[in-house]
Order: C-alpha cells, then structure tokens, then sequence
C-alpha cells in the first residue's frame, strides 16, 4: 500500500498508469465521487491486488471466503463497495487479497454510532472494529434507565461479529451532560445500586458485549463517587464476562484544570476498567 498526495496536472489515469494500477482500483479504494475533481494535496490510497476473484452466478460470500481460505470479514474489508449492493453481483470483480507491506499487529478498534446511523456507513465500517459502542442509556437518580432503539443495530454488530457495548451517559432531555443528574445517582445509594442491576439485566436481555461509561463534566466533589460507581459496575459485570470501559477527557497533565477533566483520574479509573478510550477529538473542538 502506498499513499500518494495529488500533485499538480495529475489525473486519476495518470496516477493509476504511473503505479501500474488501474483507475477503477483507485476509485474504488477511495471511494472518489468525482473522479476528475481531484485536489492539490489530496491523499490517495494506492493497494496493490494480489488475488483477485469474478463473481459468477450462484456465488456466496461465504463461499468465496471457503475457496480462498479467507474469512467473509476480509473479503469485506478488502470490498466495501459490497454494503452498497448488499449482495454479489455476477461479473463483478472482488478482491481476494491485497499486497500487505506492513503489519501492524492486532489492534483494538471501536466505533460510536447513533441508532438512526446510515445502515449503508454502518455496514461498510462494521468489517473493521472490535466494538461497536451505541450512544447512548440516560439514566434517573432512582436507577431506571433512558433506553434507546437499538436492537436492530446490536443485531447487524453480531452478524459482522463486532461486539456492541451498551454507552451509559448522564445526559438532558435536550441532549446535553448534565453535572447534576450524575451527582444525584452518586448520592443515593439504592438509585445507583438499582441502576447498576438495571444495566446488568438490559446487557443480558439485549446481547451486549459490556459498558462503556462516558461520564464527562462531572464535578470535582464527586471524583470518589464517580470511581466508586466505575468499580462497583466492573464489580458486578466483569464476573460474568463482561467487559467494562471508561471514556476519558484528553488529558495533558495530572491536574489539568477544568469541569472537563478534573474527575477524570487516569492511573484510578485505568487500574478498574478494562479498557480506556481517551476522547482525543475534544481537541478538535479547540
């Protein structure tokens, strides 16, 4: 693979002829909705085809993976185009696999995504994370949950055999955070106790793979009630196999001031959860 940055006077046939590729390929693999409106300084990605396969009539992803000794998930990885189609059609050539130069090991991908996301993005980024994180539970002081329509979406996550985690966020009618609705499920214990058994039953009932808490503006008082909160959920779901992560402001010291970032404790929380997902993008905000 090879990323090429558009120079001046380049043409998709130009660039495809100087690497010996075709401008389909390019086209494709970045997805290009105008192919003669290329931008100076454009980044494109160049892969090279390895194993390549046409589809004929009665082909089956599934049988296509068999053949090549390959999973369905790679095929469609290495062929997005497919969630566009959501079938195979015969003439149509897919790729089978593609020259890997590096390899950057097994990593850990998630994904946040509204239920009314576009099912078409959603299919074509599913291929590529590990979780699928659904955004998201409100919750009350007394412990009942604010539940979204989610069940079709943990469905198409299993049957792309991504995990879908359950987001659990203290948030307003209007969507906003909201300080005070987390503080007051931290002062009372039985809401919370209750809020906790709650979110165990809608994971068990809904299939999910965990939780992920992402608590943002909480107040500086309630740094111990909300690490508490972290180690009493992980205490009750992690027994059962269920996998617990925390979303973190993006943090440059210790004792960053601010609502944003004052309660969030990395080594505390690090040491509880199982994974962290540090929200870098607040950073894009600034």
């Amino acid at each position: 693979m090879t990323i090429y940055v558009v120079k001046s006077g380049d043409t998709i046939s130009s660039i495809a002829a100087q690497f010996d590729v075709t401008p389909t390929r390019i086209i494709t693999d970045n997805q290009l909705t105008n192919a003669n409106n290329l931008l100076v300084g454009q980044s494109l990605v160049i892969q090279f085809t390895e194993v390549t396969h046409t589809v004929v009539e009665g082909d089956t992803l599934f049988g296509i993976a068999q053949q090549y000794d390959v999973t369905p998930t790679r095929i469609l990885q290495n062929n997005p185009w497919i969630a566009d189609t959501e079938s195979l059609i015969p003439g149509t050539t897919i790729v089978i696999a593609f020259r890997r130069d590096e390899n950057f090991g097994d990593i850990v991908i998630n994904g946040y995504a509204y239920p009314f996301i576009d099912r078409t993005v959603l299919r074509k980024t599913l291929p590529f994370l590990t979780y699928l994180s659904l955004f998201n539970y409100g919750f009350t002081p007394e412990g009942e949950l604010i539940p979204i329509d989610d069940s079709e979406l943990i469905q198409i996550a299993r049957d792309y055999n991504v995990a879908p985690l359950m987001v659990l966020a203290p948030m307003d009618e209007t969507g906003n955070f909201n300080t005070e609705i987390a503080h007051n499920m931290f002062i009372n214990p039985e809401g919370q106790a209750r809020l906790i058994d709650n979110i165990l039953a809608t994971i068990q009932e809904k299939n999910y793979s965990g939780l992920d808490i992402d608590f943002e503006f909480i107040q500086p008082e309630d740094k111990e009630g909300f690490i508490n909160f972290i180690a009493a959920v992980h205490a009750k779901l992690e027994p059962l196999g269920y996998i617990v992560t925390v979303a973190l402001a993006p943090k440059t010291s210790g004792d960053q001031p601010g609502l944003l970032y004052q309660a969030h404790d990395y080594p505390r929380i690090g040491a509880i959860a199982d994974k962290v997902l540090l929200m870098t993008y607040e950073w894009g905000y600034t």
